[in-house]
């Protein structure tokens, strides 16, 4: 489902209750996401809530987390978009071959380096293989900081058909801190196309010291339509 959504770790270590009803209540979808303390029932109520949601990663509702990649390189996670494994786990090393045996099996975000799909070269790998992307543009942007990404893939990634969610925050090109955007963050005016299209938005920057208005003006952000 298309739309505009927050990810329950825009309150990441709140309860999973608390932190989905102060999110639902700015209007948007909530994307479920680990991190944050189970509440007892919390899958009846998000059931009874009528608010759209997506799932990602590694949430469950019983734990903060639960594993998304075995040892021996299978997909666990039942969730709508997975992070592929970091380099220094024992699935990355068959993460290739799960990759060419089964490409279209899960929606994939762009990561950084130091995980599978963290560079240019990867990312040229899943393009080829058509495999479905969650485009996380932060991380796409520490890969060009960090010279791993070369402007001819990065178009290539943004124009790929095989786009089907996108996650929006702001960074400094050197770590993945979740900041609040900001007008110029990177590519947030192709975030907003793909929004306008029917694609999934995520917004994933941290609102824990932030007051609704200045919450509401984020979500603002990313609806403004192109100059």
């Amino acid at each position: 489902m298309g739309g505009l959504y927050l990810a329950l770790s825009c309150l990441q270590g709140r309860p999973m209750r608390q932190a989905f009803d102060t999110l639902a209540a700015l209007g948007v979808g909530v994307q479920l996401t680990p991190g944050n303390e189970p509440t007892p029932g919390f899958a009846q109520h998000v059931a009874a809530s009528g608010i759209p949601t997506r799932t990602h990663h590694g949430f469950v509702f019983e734990r903060r987390a639960g594993k998304v990649w075995s040892d021996e390189g299978a997909c666990l996670a039942a969730s709508d978009s997975v992070h592929p494994p970091r380099h220094d786990s024992p699935a990355a090393s068959h993460f290739a071959r799960w990759l060419e045996a089964n490409a279209q099996a899960k929606v994939l975000e762009t990561m950084y380096p130091g995980y599978c799909l963290g560079a240019g070269a990867a990312l040229e790998q899943a393009l080829s293989l058509a495999v479905p992307l969650a485009v996380d543009v932060s991380h796409l942007f520490i890969q060009r900081t960090a010279g791993v990404l070369t402007e001819g893939t990065l178009r290539r990634v943004l124009d790929s058909p095989n786009v089907v969610e996108v996650h929006v925050s702001q960074n400094d090109g050197r770590h993945d801190s979740h900041r609040p955007l900001r007008r110029d963050s990177f590519e947030l005016g192709w975030a907003r196309e793909r929004l306008s299209s029917g694609l999934p938005v995520i917004y994933e920057a941290y609102l824990h010291l932030l007051s609704d208005d200045a919450r509401r003006a984020q979500l603002e952000l990313v609806r403004q339509a192109l100059a």
